[in-house]
This record gives structure tokens, C-alpha cells and sequence, in this order.
């Protein structure tokens, strides 16, 4: 976070690793499924009659955005060698699998150039290659996106391969069709057990207090109309009547014709709609419900969309990763975003069998990181997950960029099969958890009428991580109300530091922010309590005197960079984003030498003790 005297950025190049699996792909491929693309003015009439007359698809569905028809079969091959001959069809792909979750290869691919004065290197070679359709990215530097030609011999990863080995590529990534996992005077303030638990029967019996103590915070402030909440959804309904005063522009990243309303074809539709009524539901106006943040603004950002497949047991959302970083990079550059809620993401298992993974939603999320709110920094809120896993949080949420939230229950456990609220699920735990907040049986704002999950305007039991992302992210709100000088950074520490040590978990582990369990990680929040820290935090973006400067130096070469500080400087530890200590070493004479080559690409902190204090630089290692 970036224009402080206190952050510096190194970045260091390394090899790019096995683990992009580009030359593994085909392992993992799914048979039962493949993706068509036709050309355009092909009408929908005749490309049911082009895949009827294969007799190789058992069912078929059209998604609307990309246009593209999803085609289930019994032979992948026969049916892929099929439809590359009929001359109405423009692109036939494949779709990567874990066994469970699906990603389908797309006509479209991402080059990134590691200096804009590479750029005569890839025209060149787009030329060359007669890759006449490419245009730079709207939000991200020196990211192109190229679209395959109709009928190429070369699939989209393949294609990826050739750019990859270029020494003046920072990386090359195909893009992914994906379905994410989606986790006052009010009448019914009643029920919000997040905001007051009383442990009613309205409330599920819940234990008294298990709360994030938000009517107390409401004494130091509701919110400000100026901090401005991007949720990153499936759209908001931007008629309801308890979130139509705080609702700012929005933006449809899927298909660019909604400006971030829902596509109302499914109950699952009104997720965004309940994200946002957590978040910034209006207060004291004889709604229903009320936000955590009723006095700040919510901008509508329509990142996914729901569909039916023939042969599913109900909708499930769809996005690429064009979606997600348009979604991400629009909201804090065009909109102005301070705080962003995501409640979706996709399973570490799946990701590692993508070639090239997520690259531009995770470059994304680093650009907002670093460039947000004139260089605080954006404070990203992502849902944890809902399998009940314990070996870690889903991506994004597990970036150490992101702010991952577990769920609790109205007993103050963490959300699992058997915890008091009688729900069979549970949320996913364990590495990467930052904190943990309500998520379960939570009432909040839903699409008007019988468009989602009632039939009415609202809904009493919206829940999973999906509930816990805008309740945490609402806090974050609140603190920058009080605190706008605060960066991300500033804003996961004090919600860290200030979380409530609840379900008599061992609190065993120690890390930047205070002890932390694998359930809870630093606990349940507690917006009151953050408030009340943040009266007196001293941001880490508080200025330095001369005498305590500290410089880096990079060589990225040789994969390591060099620390010189004219203050009484002794010794130094690298610290990853969640506090756990990777590096340490000892200045000598006031310089010292970080070796990098074998660390992880992400952003770390570094400590350095000058003999009064602690100094804490940043910087980002890329590959």
C-alpha cells in the first residue's frame, strides 16, 4: 500500500515452476463435456439442429456470456472431432476438472509483458503468429488479452505456450468459463443476532452476546456516506426499498448491459441483493432490516450469473476470469471503492490443475491492493468457503492480499454440521483464516417480490461464508467512517487485534495480530471493539523520521535485495501477510541481504529494529 514513506515495493523475477501444470493438462481433462462457441449470426434454431444431428450430445445448455453452448456426451472425442469440422462452429474446447468442479478453456488467452518496452516484442510475435484480435487490458498494465482464431489448430493453452518461455513474458494464461462457490426502528431488527444476540427464539436460541456488538458501535458511528462498499456479486436489486438511498452507479462486468442489476431467472440470483442489505441496508426508516454500515454506500458489481444445466439439481453460477478482474479493477479505479466484499471463490483443488491459474483476477486483486484510495490500499473481504474443510480457505480468499472470514454460529462456534443452528454444513478453516463473523440464519434484504429466495422483499435465513464476507466487511466500513487515513493493511489488523477469543478454542498458535486457532483464526469480530481501537492505532503508514530511513535495493537476477539503514538497525524478519515469519537475518553495519529466490510470489512485510522501533517495510515478489 504503497505511496508511504514507509512502504517500499521490491519486485523479483524467478523461473517460472511445475506447478503451472501446463504439460499436465490432459490428465485432468473431462470426458463427459466439451464448450462450443459458434460464429456469429449463427441463430439458435439452427445450432440445436447442428448438435442434434451429431447423435453425440446426451444434453446441451446455452449460456448467455459468454456465448457459448455447454454439450454433455459419452465420447469427448468423437464429439470434439465432430464439431471441429462443421463450418458453423468457431472454437471447440475442453474443460479441466478435480473430479468434482469444472473449468472450460476459453477462445481467449492473457499475455503479460514485464516492461511496457517489450511491447514491439509481443506485437511482433502476435504477427507473426497471426493473432490479429488482441486488445491491452482496461485496468491492469501491460496485460493483453488475445482471442483465438476461428479454427486454429492450437488450443487456447497450447497457445499459451508459445508466449510463456518468451523471456519478456511475465506469464501467459488462458481464460476460464468458471462456476465459484457463493458463500434500529426496523420491524425485524429483532432478528439480526450479528448485530444484538439476546438468544430469543427469533434468533435461534442463540447464546446472549455471541455478537459482533454493533449497537455498541452505532454510539461512535453508523457509517459515512463518503466510504463506499463495491459488492462483487450476482448483482443487486437496485429498486429495493431499503437499499435504493444507498445505492451509488453500478457495473455489469459479465455481460455489460445491467450497470450491476441481477439477471432475475433464478432464487440464487438475489445473492448479491442479500450481500448488500448486510452490509448498508438502510436504518431507522421502518424497513425490515438494517446494514451493519447503514450510513455508507453500496456499489453494485455484477461479477456472475446463474444457469440451469440439463440434467443439474438446481442453478449454478457461472463467471470467467475476464469477469472477476474487470469486476475488481472497475470498482476501485472507476468507482472509487474503500472496502469490497466477495462472497464466491473457487476450490485450491481445482486451481492447481489449471494451467496458469487465475492469473489476472489475482494481478487484480494486487493492483487494487496497492494502488486503492490513492495508495492505502483496498481492504478485500472474501468468503472463506462452505465444505467444511480444514486444510484451508478457498482462492481468492487464501491471497495474502485478501481478508479471509470463517462463519460463526448464534452460539459462537464455528459454523459446522453440528453446531446449534441444526444446518448441515460448515465453513472451510484452518491456513489463510485472518477472522470469523456471523453467517448463519441471517435477515437481510432480498429481490423484490418472488424474484428470489422468498416471496417477498426479504429473507430471515440467508447464510454461509457467503453471510460472514459483508458482515465482516461492514465493520470495515465502520472503521474507515472513523478512520479514512487507515490503509487495507491498517483495517485487517485492527479487525484482527480487537476479534473476540470465542468457542473455547486453543488459541495456540501466535502470529502478527495475537494468538490464533485454525477455527476462528483470530477470532469473532467485534465491531465495537475495532472502533474503539482504532481511536488510538498508529497506522503503519505513519511517516518516519530521517534518522530511521530504510532503503531496498533490487536485483532481480540474482533473487534477492539488499537493506541499508542509517538507523541503529541490528537484524530484520520477512513476515508473510498473515504474520507468520518465513525470513530473518542480521544487519550488519546497517546493511543486510535478504536471498528471495525461493520464496512464494505475494506481498511480505519486512520488520527491521532500529533499537526504538520496529520498521515495517513492504514488498511484493512476483514471479
Amino acid at each position: 500500500m504503497k505511496n508511504y514513506l514507509l512502504f517500499t515495493f521490491v519486485f523479483i523475477s524467478f523461473a517460472s515452476t511445475a506447478s503451472d501444470n501446463y504439460s499436465n493438462y490432459p490428465k485432468h481433462t473431462a470426458t463427459d463435456r466439451l464448450l462450443l462457441i459458434f460464429k456469429p449470426g449463427v441463430s439458435p434454431e439452427r445450432k440445436e439442429e447442428i448438435i442434434e444431428a451429431s447423435h453425440l450430445v446426451t444434453s446441451f445448455t446455452p449460456l448467455p456470456s459468454p456465448a457459448l453452448t455447454i454439450c454433455f456426451t459419452n465420447d469427448r472425442k468423437a464429439a470434439n472431432a465432430y464439431f471441429e469440422k462443421v463450418t458453423e462452429v468457431q472454437f471447440v474446447s475442453f474443460f479441466i476438472t478435480d473430479g468434482q468442479h469444472y473449468a472450460g478453456v476459453l477462445n481467449k488467452f492473457f499475455v503479460k509483458i514485464t516492461d511496457k518496452n517489450f511491447e514491439p516484442f509481443l506485437m511482433e510475435k502476435l504477427k507473426h503468429n497471426h493473432l490479429n484480435h488482441f486488445f491491452p487490458d482496461r485496468y491492469i498494465p501491460n496485460l493483453y488479452q488475445v482471442i483465438v482464431p476461428a479454427n486454429s489448430k492450437e488450443n487456447t493453452i497450447e497457445w499459451c505456450n508459445k508466449f510463456r518461455n518468451e523471456a519478456w513474458c511475465s506469464y501467459a494464461a488462458p481464460d476460464y468459463l468458471v462456476n465459484p462457490i457463493v458463500c434500529s426502528n426496523d420491524p425485524y431488527y429483532n432478528r439480526q443476532w450479528s448485530i444484538e444476540n439476546t438468544g430469543s427464539v427469533l434468533q435461534g436460541h442463540g447464546t446472549p452476546d455471541a455478537d459482533m456488538d454493533v449497537d455498541s458501535a452505532w454510539t461512535l458511528t453508523t457509517g459515512n456516506p463518503t466510504i463506499k462498499v463495491g459488492i462483487i456479486d450476482s448483482g443487486v436489486d437496485t429498486l429495493h426499498e431499503d437499499l435504493m438511498a444507498n445505492l451509488l452507479p453500478g457495473h455489469d462486468a459479465v455481460s455489460d448491459s445491467t450497470d450491476g442489476y441481477p439477471t432475475p431467472n433464478f432464487p440464487e440470483d438475489g445473492h448479491g441483493t442479500c450481500c448488500s442489505g448486510i452490509v448498508a441496508a438502510v436504518k431507522d426508516n421502518n424497513k425490515v432490516t438494517t446494514g451493519i454500515a447503514p450510513s455508507c454506500k453500496i456499489i453494485p458489481v455484477r461479477a456472475f450469473y446463474y444457469i440451469l444445466l440439463q440434467g443439474s439439481s438446481g442453478p449454478l453460477p457461472y463467471s470467467t476470469a475476464t469477469a472477476f478482474a474487470d469486476a475488481i479493477g472497475w470498482a476501485w479505479s472507476v468507482a472509487g471503492a474503500d472496502i469490497l466484499s466477495n462472497s464466491w471463490g473457487l476450490p485450491p483443488s481445482l486451481i492447481t490443475f489449471l494451467p496458469g491459474g487465475m492469473q489476472p483476477v489475482d494481478d487484480a486483486i494486487q493492483q487494487a491492493y496497492m494502488n486503492g484510495r490513492n495508495g492505502k490500499g483496498i481492504a478485500m473481504f472474501f468468503s472463506s468457503g462452505n465444505d467444511n474443510d480444514s486444510l484451508g480457505t478457498i482462492w481468492p480468499s487464501s491471497r495474502p492480499q485478501t481478508i479471509a472470514v470463517n462463519a460463526t454460529s448464534m452460539c459462537d462456534e464455528r459454523k459446522n454440521p453440528a453446531d446449534c443452528s441444526g444446518e448441515n454444513w460448515g465453513g472451510d478453516y484452518g491456513t489463510g483464516l485472518d477472522f470469523s463473523a456471523p453467517g448463519v440464519k441471517i435477515a437481510t434484504t432480498d429481490m423484490n417480490g418472488s424474484k428470489g429466495f422468498t416471496a417477498q422483499n426479504y429473507t430471515f435465513t440467508f447464510n454461509g461464508t457467503s453471510a460472514a464476507c459483508p458482515n465482516a466487511a461492514g465493520v470495515g466500513a465502520l472503521l474507515l467512517s472513523l478512520r479514512p487515513d487507515l490503509t487495507a493493511e491498517d483495517v485487517r489488523n485492527i479487525i484482527a487485534r480487537s476479534a473476540e477469543k470465542v468457542g473455547g478454542y486453543n488459541y495456540d498458535s501466535t502470529f502478527a495480530n495475537g494468538t490464533w486457532s485454525r477455527e476462528l483464526g483470530y477470532g469473532r469480530v467485534n465491531a465495537y471493539q475495532a472502533l474503539q481501537l482504532s481511536l488510538y492505532y498508529s497506522s503503519v503508514s505513519d511517516p518516519i523520521s530521517p534518522e530511521e530511513k530504510v532503503s531496498i535495493y533490487p536485483n532481480p537476477g540474482s533473487g534477492v535485495f539488499f537493506i541499508r539503514s542509517n538507523a541503529s538497525a541490528s537484524n530484520w524478519v520477512l513476515l508473510d501477510m498473515r504474520g507468520a515469519e518465513v525470513l530473518k537475518g542480521a544487519l550488519t553495519n546497517g546493511e543486510g541481504t535478504v536471498v528471495a529466490s525461493a520464496m512464494l510470489p505475494g506481498i511480505y512485510l519486512l520488520k527491521i529494529n532500529t533499537g526504538r522501533l520496529w520498521l515495517t517495510e513492504k514488498v511484493a515478489i512476483t514471479k
